[in-house]
């Protein structure tokens, strides 16, 4: 696996990641991931209700964040970074050397451009396994992407049995149908109440911690991305409300 030819936008939920990711994505020796569930094109963002639900692989995601997409190659979707499937693998370094690992470099037959891949992982963390990539690290308000969660993440679908990647009789997949028993269209607002009260949220009852929770997340993983944007010289440090694409496309270029 070629380790630079991978760029990792590293950021909090509901702080513009994918919409970063698809302007990277313009750029002429980064792979855009072009399918008719993410657009033709990086800047193909808007979504025609018509056929949307037509295709069998439609990104739910995008209902809420339009900017969302997966990560097609030829017909293949390549597996997300960990964080994205730790409850399905709770092994990290297991899911990088038999899944992910492979894809990539099966991956990186196929095209020589630069592949892009959001992710919650701290730019620390990437360093572990991906020493010489290119990592952005997201900065952000964290009062106004908490209350952002709160409007988007929260009411993403969480219904994922993650088809071609996890097996069927996973405990994650068994969990997940106990709440689909109970709401067929639960969120991951619902999947918070489940691990906390065993039971659905309800916004009068768990509204106040579910909130001061989220609000505590993103104002202590600010912190933590506060502190590796100083003390790691080898990632670019932006913020989400100024954009310096200088920066980055020096950044890039740099590597």
């Amino acid at each position: 696996m070629d380790e630079s030819k991978l760029i990792f936008v590293s950021f909090e939920q509901s702080t513009g990641g994918y919409g970063i990711a698809r302007t990277i994505c313009t750029l002429p020796d980064v792979y855009w991931y072009s399918h008719p569930d993410n657009g033709k094109h990086p800047w193909n963002v808007s979504l025609d209700m018509d056929t949307f639900y037509d295709s069998d692989t439609y990104v739910k995601q995008r209902l809420v964040t339009p900017r969302h997409f997966d990560r097609w190659i030829n017909g293949v979707k390549l597996p997300p970074t960990w964080d994205y499937v730790k409850d399905y693998f709770p092994d990290h370094e297991g899911y990088l050397r038999t899944i992910f690992f492979p894809a990539i470099e099966k991956a990186q037959r196929q095209t020589s451009k630069k592949l892009v891949f959001t992710t919650h992982l701290s730019t620390f963390q990437l360093r572990q396994y991906f020493g010489t990539s290119a990592c952005l690290n997201v900065l952000y308000d964290p009062l106004k992407a908490s209350k952002r969660h709160l409007l988007t993440t929260s009411k993403f679908l969480a219904y994922n049995v993650m088809p071609g990647l996890v097996e069927p009789d996973n405990e994650y997949i068994k969990f997940l149908e106990t709440i689909r028993s109970k709401k067929p269209d639960f969120t991951n607002a619902d999947v918070w109440a489940m691990k906390k009260h065993y039971e659905l949220y309800d916004d009068e009852k768990h509204r106040v911690q579910y909130h001061a929770e989220i609000l505590e997340e993103k104002e202590t993983r600010l912190a933590v991305r506060k502190i590796l944007g100083e003390k790691d010289s080898t990632v670019c440090t932006i913020h989400q409300d100024k954009i310096d694409w200088k920066k980055v496309k020096t950044y890039l270029n740099s590597l």
